[in-house]
């Protein structure tokens, strides 16, 4: 996916939802490879790009957490972590729910029956209680849950994403220092992120198309980005270029 670049004389946002898309994207994938590495491991030109790819990830997740902010940049943080937070959360409830239509746990089904939207449109604290109660019920049934995937990383992972969006739902934060240089290449690092996946990566794992059909069906779907909309309006700044003046006026 292509990442186009806003003229000036448009809004501009410091962390666009196609951009918060692809990120995530990119750490779903990295996770994906990291749970397969046995397949993969041996290979020393994945690994390269994968380390490349998980460099640039950290990369990318500085110049976020530093670019330029209009509001309180506790407001950004706070909306990353409840990203991740509610990621996770349905991450695991999906497994919980497949196990209870297994073993015909309809009580266990229903409450774990939960979506992205439907998390998304929680309040903090309500998203904070049902981030634990799938913790809970992921610990009583992680036996059974190990031929789903999830082991106690993964269990370990979500205590931590909760803890962290309890940090940033209740810390004052008054803002921080602008950084205009981190907003101005934040698209172009995300870009030659995607374009290590797509020239690199994406063509290393053909090889396993045929020889690990399902580490190559997983791989793909890790690869999709799904389109969120997201929890709070992106905070937008408005600058306009010497050129577009005219234009501006012609239209009034």
């Amino acid at each position: 996916m292509k990442i186009a670049y806003e003229p000036l004389n448009r809004k501009v946002t410091t962390m666009n939802q196609d951009q918060f898309n692809i990120t995530g994207a990119q750490t779903t994938l990295t996770d994906y490879l990291n749970q397969n590495k046995t397949v993969w491991g041996n290979v020393k030109a994945i690994n390269d790009t994968v380390n490349a790819i998980m460099a640039n990830n950290k990369i990318i997740s500085d110049k976020a957490n530093t670019q330029e902010h209009a509001t309180d940049g506790a407001t950004e943080l706070k909306r990353q972590a409840r990203h991740d937070l509610e990621e996770k959360t349905v991450e695991i409830a999906d497994q919980l729910f497949s196990l209870a239509d297994k073993t015909n746990d309809t009580a266990l089904e229903a409450q774990v029956h939960l979506t992205l939207s439907s998390v998304d449109g929680l309040e903090d604290d309500d998203l904070e209680r049902t981030a634990n109660n799938i913790l809970q019920l992921a610990t009583t049934n992680l036996t059974a849950l190990a031929d789903y995937n999830v082991v106690q990383a993964d269990l370990n992972a979500l205590t931590l994403l909760t803890a962290n969006f309890t940090k940033f739902k209740t810390a004052p934060r008054t803002g921080i220092a602008k950084r205009a240089g981190q907003t101005a290449t934040l698209p172009q690092a995300i870009d030659d992120n995607q374009s290590l996946i797509r020239r690199q990566l994406d063509k290393q794992m053909t090889k396993f198309k045929k020889t690990n059909p399902d580490f190559y069906a997983g791989y793909q779907a890790a690869r999709l980005i799904v389109s969120r909309r997201s929890h709070h309006k992106p905070v937008t700044t408005t600058t306009t270029s010497q050129e577009s003046a005219p234009q501006a006026k012609a239209q009034k």
